[in-house]
C-alpha cells in the first residue's frame, strides 16, 4: 500500500513539474485591457510570466506560440478567448518566428495595440518616484484630458498643462517642458510582482526640483 502510495505521489509530482508556462508579452496596451488581460490570465488554469522584451515586428496584434512538441488544446483555446474578449482576432502559429521558439508545452502569448496615439490613455492618478531630491517622492499627480495637478508637500496645487506627442507624455511649465517615455514594467511589491503604467523623466530640469521625478502608478489587483 505505501509502494503504491508513493508511486501515485512522484507522479502527480512529475506532472506537476512538467506542466508548461504562458509566457506573456504585451505592448501598447491601454489601462484597461491590461487589468482585463491579468484578470483573465489569473483564472485560466496555466501559469503564466510577463516577459519585458519587445514584441518581434511581424508578429501580429494576437499571436499564441505553441510548442513544437507538445499541444494543450483546452489551455490553448482558453488563451485564445482571452485575446478575443479583448477584442483580437488570434493567430495561432505551431513554429518558430523571429527566433522565438517553445517546447514541453510551453506558449508564447503576445499581444499588442498597433493604433498609435489613438490607443494611448493617460492613467487619472499617479505619483512621483525616482526624484532627485527625495523629500519631492511620492507626490500625487492628477491628470484630466488637458492638466496635470502636482500636489506638493506644502498641500498646494499646481496645475500644469500636457499632451501625448510622437510617443512622449509633455508636461509643460512656463517656458520649457519636461517629456516623459512610457513603459509597462512589473513591480516588485510586497504581494509579488505587479503591474504598472511607468513614466520615466527625459532630462533633469533645475527648478521645479518636483518636475526632476518620473511618474507611476501599480496595479495592485
Amino acid at each position: 500500500m505505501k509502494k503504491g502510495l508513493l508511486i501515485c505521489v512522484l507522479a502527480c509530482m512529475l506532472a506537476a513539474c512538467q506542466q508548461p508556462t504562458v509566457y506573456v508579452f504585451s505592448e501598447n496596451l491601454q489601462v484597461e485591457q491590461r487589468n482585463q488581460l491579468d484578470a483573465a490570465l489569473k483564472a485560466q488554469n496555466l501559469p503564466y510570466e510577463y516577459v519585458e522584451l519587445e514584441i518581434p515586428s511581424d508578429f501580429g496584434e494576437a499571436t499564441l506560440l505553441l510548442s513544437s512538441n507538445k499541444i494543450y488544446q483546452k489551455e490553448t483555446e482558453q488563451l485564445a478567448i482571452i485575446m478575443q474578449e479583448l477584442g483580437y482576432q488570434p493567430e495561432i502559429n505551431y513554429t518558430t518566428r523571429s527566433n522565438h521558439f517553445y517546447g514541453d508545452g510551453n506558449i508564447g502569448f503576445y499581444l499588442k495595440s498597433t493604433d498609435g496615439e489613438g490607443a494611448f490613455t493617460m492613467p487619472s492618478r499617479l505619483r512621483t518616484t525616482q526624484c532627485s531630491e527625495d523629500k519631492y517622492n511620492d507626490l500625487i499627480v492628477s491628470f484630466t484630458k488637458k492638466h496635470a495637478d502636482f500636489t506638493l508637500p506644502s498641500g498646494a496645487i499646481v496645475r500644469l498643462g500636457w499632451e501625448f506627442l510622437y510617443g512622449y507624455v509633455v508636461i509643460y511649465y512656463k517656458n520649457y517642458s519636461q517629456t516623459y517615455s512610457h513603459s509597462q514594467p512589473l513591480v516588485n511589491t510586497p504581494f509579488g510582482a505587479k503591474p504598472s503604467d511607468t513614466f520615466t523623466f527625459t532630462a533633469h530640469v533645475n527648478n521645479p526640483s518636483w518636475l526632476d521625478c518620473s511618474l507611476q502608478v501599480v496595479y495592485m489587483d
